[in-house]
């Protein structure tokens, strides 16, 4: 039985309620399922009978109706018989059939006609998976079977009542007893053997804690019901402690366990502290209030888990799909980082082959020219391992560098431009800046990016006044660099999305050195952004002192 529940699939238990089963092998299952079933429905009902009303199966906790139930959601409405046969069954063995077989027979048509009817209208009309798959079907299923047990209750004892078994005054009395027995029996019952029917193994990390979760409840109802009567009703809230402790840790699934140890140790309680059978329904209407609020809490957990699975799963999409943009975009920072100073190893190279085919030029000047040129190539070997370093996971190589030093790097390579463009560069670097702790390599490109901007801003501007200002300055616990050029500056539109990826106004730039640049600076713990500025534009950026 417990294995053919845990094959239940969403719609399973809908084509369950009308599926028939004609093979040889299948009769034999279901008569195997069916005569379990029986026998667990006898048996529960054996132990459960206690504080009944007459020699009735109107009880304050009657877990049988939730066993049906589970059988009806489980397997399908095609058991509905065996509901039958096991309440007939019950009357006969458990209570001694005092009345005909006849009035007994109408009784245990009414108990398994109605679960037959619950099931039916949770699968068919309600749509309710019996999963628990969600905090509407735990919902539908409280309010349906609510309903349902109500109008159970109502026929059952109104029969009673036809029957002679009892006066019309005595009518609410025993519906009210017979429906919280029922209902109670029904929402502990069926969600726990629906939910763990399917679990195939609890791990030890939950069965060791369920120990001690267990004691707190057998410590909680010590507590309560070792006071007096009347006391033991107004301290029943501090059951919903061990509940919360497990519904926390555990969601629905230790929700349903909870209760149902709960339940049990409940009943036990009130029974050997000798309670009156009206006090005992009053504590099971207590019952119902908590088994409804840890239901529901636990499934609130529980979807807040599967929410959180499920936005870490995507969190690990994205950022595969992250991780696939940053390689693209590492290419394109390569091509973009690596075409200068690769440009200018080939023209040194050239510079070379003319060196050779002039007889009168010396060594030395030929020996330096091929040192410049094996210079930009180490420049470049080293770029291409730096950012790649940054781009596995912004990790950077970070050491004690002087401001100044990190300028004249970055400008070496690009003297010659500014040479032939007859642009100036004006330092105006504070005295005594402290050293500023960044990864060397990845601040060179940063400001070389920011300088060839500059340069390519007057080169194509024809502006008499052709010069960059670098300034420095310390700036509480960061020093300040700004680069400022003469040219004709950034336009408005423009400036909105410079630091935008692909964003550039050069007819052949890739939009991505001031991406790239505010990256570096910002994994440094840094800022990089656009000053306002009379003319030209001017780039400011700052970098964490070193300790």
């Amino acid at each position: 039985m417990k294995d053919a529940m845990r094959s239940a699939a969403p719609g399973a238990a809908e084509r369950a309620l009308t599926r028939p089963v004609w093979t040889r092998s299948g009769l034999l299952n279901a008569f195997a399922v069916a005569t379990g079933y029986v026998v667990a429905y006898v048996i529960l009902d054996v132990v459960s009978y206690v504080h009944p009303v007459a020699p009735y199966a109107i009880t304050p906790w009657n877990p049988p109706p939730g066993l049906s139930l589970a059988l009806l959601l489980a397997f399908g409405a095609r058991y509905a018989p065996a509901l039958f046969v096991a309440a007939l069954l019950a009357e006969l063995l458990v209570r001694g059939g005092g009345a005909g077989i006849g009035e007994i027979a109408l009784y245990a048509f009414i108990l398994a006609g109605g679960y037959t009817g619950i099931a039916a209208i949770l699968v068919k009309v309600m749509r309710f998976d019996p999963r628990f798959a969600s905090m509407r079907d735990l919902l539908v299923f409280t309010v349906t079977v609510a309903a349902g047990t109500l109008a159970i209750s109502a026929l059952y004892v109104g029969a009673h009542v036809v029957a002679g078994r009892f006066t019309a005054d005595e009518f609410s009395d025993h519906a009210l007893h017979f429906w919280v027995g029922d209902i109670i029996g029904v929402v502990v019952t069926t969600p726990f053997l629906l939910v763990h029917g399917r679990r195939r193994a609890v791990p030890r990390r939950m069965t060791a804690e369920a120990l001690f979760q267990g004691l707190a409840i057998l410590v909680v109802l010590a507590t309560v019901f070792s006071m007096e009567h009347v006391a033991a009703a107004k301290f029943f809230y501090l059951l919903f402690l061990p509940l919360i402790w497990i519904c926390v840790r555990h969601g629905f699934p230790g929700a349903t366990a909870g209760l149902l140890a709960t339940q049990i140790g409940l009943i036990v309680s009130v029974h050997l502290a000798g309670y009156a059978t009206q006090s005992v329904v009053e504590f099971q209407l207590l019952m119902l209030a908590l088994a409804i609020t840890g239901a529901f809490l636990g499934m609130a957990v529980t979807q807040w888990r599967r929410a959180s699975h499920a936005l870490e799963a995507r969190e690990a999409d994205l950022n595969r799909a992250m991780r696939v943009a940053a390689a693209a975009e590492m290419a394109s920072a390569l091509a973009h980082e690596l075409n200068q100073p690769l440009t200018a190893a080939s023209n040194y190279v050239q510079a070379c082959d003319i060196m050779l085919g002039r007889i009168a030029q010396t060594p030395a000047a030929l020996s330096d020219t091929m040192r410049k040129a094996l210079n930009e190539v180490e420049r470049a070997g080293e770029v291409v391992r730096r950012l790649r370093d940054f781009y596995r996971g912004g990790e950077a190589h970070r050491d004690p560098v002087e401001l100044s030093h990190l300028v004249e790097e970055s400008m070496r390579p690009l003297r010659a431009r500014l040479e032939r463009h007859r642009i100036s560069v004006v330092q105006r670097l504070a005295p005594e800046l402290p050293p500023v702790a960044v990864d060397r390599v990845q601040i060179e490109l940063v400001i070389h990016n920011l300088l060839g901007n500059a340069i390519d801003a007057i080169s194509d501007a024809r502006s008499e006044v052709r010069e960059i200002v670098i300034e420095g300055t310390r700036e509480g616990a960061s020093v300040a660099l700004v680069v400022h050029d003469s040219g004709p500056g950034v336009a408005p539109p423009v400036a909105a999305q410079l630091f935008r990826t692909f964003a550039t106004s050069k007819p052949t730039g890739m939009g991505l050195g001031l991406a790239i640049s505010r990256s570096i600076v910002e994994s440094h713990g840094g800022r990089l952004w656009l000053q306002p500025a009379v003319r030209g534009a001017r780039f400011a950026l700052t970098l964490p002192v070193a300790p």
